[in-house]
């Protein structure tokens, strides 16, 4: 029997718990309004509720998608539960941060793809993940991030997942902040790109006005330090297009440290002797699938990036030092260096005179 979906729109006197709403709805039971929170049938404004006891105001639109036929039960909520990692399974690529019976949240190293290239490379993330998962379970992809690119990932247990969870990156809902180090200092200190990323012959990414011509990528930045020579910047996806963080702070002057693709004339630094790019993905927030509940995870700043930070204050210290050296010096130490400057010249001269007469 194909599904009933009923929608209304909460009025004044309507205001209170959602599971009176839904009773007018559907004429099912308490315990079967339970069930079917519990299943995922029920959004309060386009996002899944899970808890019958919800408040909804005036303005709310409570929507439910139910089979009349279906008995809903209190079924899974005793399996839902967070698991640890499994015992015995050692992997250099990934920590596992989040793990339960729908969904895995990892921890990406640096080095490593995420999904395999025309090349087939035999040995990415998702093959590793699902290795982990073991031999009845394949890791499904949700998102991506570029080889040289650490931090953090959700992949997907079943179809019905990764489809909600790709849903939602449709939707610009989850949360999404990237740690990454720049060449030069930023000078305006938050802002937003726009542009349309088109692919070049050689599958590096650039930006066009023209709409129609691209993918619609935007991307929002907010400095979080100005360091010597180069910044600290935090970045926030709305939309995630292939190497779109890269592309666009290299069009803005200012690419990534240790980016061998985009503007690599002024990605080199001495003090970043990685291989890797210096961007990592920070935070990742979204709604789970099923339960409805909002959840948040923070990846730490790797020790890399602490290292070259610590790096570029000493060389700001160091170069701050020098030019109070410069100030402090009186008007009569500064004649003195001076003269002293032009006898030490003076007697450079006299002894190559006296060279080439011997």
């Amino acid at each position: 029997m194909p599904l009933e979906h009923k929608q209304h729109t909460v009025a004044a006197d309507q205001a209170g718990r959602v599971d009176l709403i839904l009773k007018s709805l559907t004429e099912k039971s308490r315990s079967q309004l339970r069930g079917m929170c519990m299943s995922g049938c029920v959004t309060i404004n386009g996002r899944k509720t899970t808890e019958p006891s919800t408040e909804v105001k005036e303005g709310d639109v409570v929507s439910v998608t139910y089979d009349p036929q279906c008995r809903y039960r209190e079924k899974w909520l005793d399996k839902f539960q967070e698991k640890g990692p499994k015992e015995n399974f050692q992997c250099q690529t990934f920590k596992i941060i989040f793990e339960d019976d729908y969904l895995i949240v990892v921890d990406k190293q640096a080095g490593i793809l995420t999904v395999p290239t025309e090349r087939q490379e035999p040995r990415t993330l998702v093959d590793e993940v699902s290795r982990y998962l073991g031999q009845k379970q394949r890791a499904l992809v949700v998102h991506r991030l570029d080889r040289e690119t650490s931090g953090l990932l959700v992949f997907a247990k079943q179809s019905e997942i990764a489809g909600a969870l790709q849903d939602q990156l449709r939707l610009r809902a989850p949360e999404r902040e990237y740690l990454a180090l720049v060449a030069g200092r930023m000078e305006q200190e938050s802002g937003t790109y726009e542009s349309y990323l088109v692919t070049s012959k050689r599958l590096s990414q650039h930006s066009v006005t023209t709409p129609g011509q691209g993918e619609y990528a935007m991307t929002h930045f907010m400095v979080d330090q100005v360091l010597f020579e180069t910044t600290l910047v935090r970045v926030k996806l709305d939309t995630g297009r292939r190497n779109q963080i890269r592309v666009h702070l290299a069009e803005a002057g200012h690419p990534i440290i240790g980016d061998r693709r985009y503007r690599p004339n002024m990605t080199k630094h001495d003090d970043w002797p990685h291989t890797r790019l210096a961007l990592h993905a920070h935070v990742l927030g979204f709604q789970h699938p099923v339960t409805g509940k909002d959840l948040r995870f923070v990846s730490p700043m790797p020790r890399s990036f602490q290292i070259f930070i610590r790096l570029q204050r000493r060389a700001a210290r160091e170069d701050a030092a020098e030019d109070e050296t410069e100030i402090s010096d009186s008007p009569t130490e500064k004649a003195v260096r001076s003269k002293t400057d032009s006898h030490e010249k003076q007697d450079r001269k006299q002894s190559k005179k006296n060279t080439r007469r011997k």
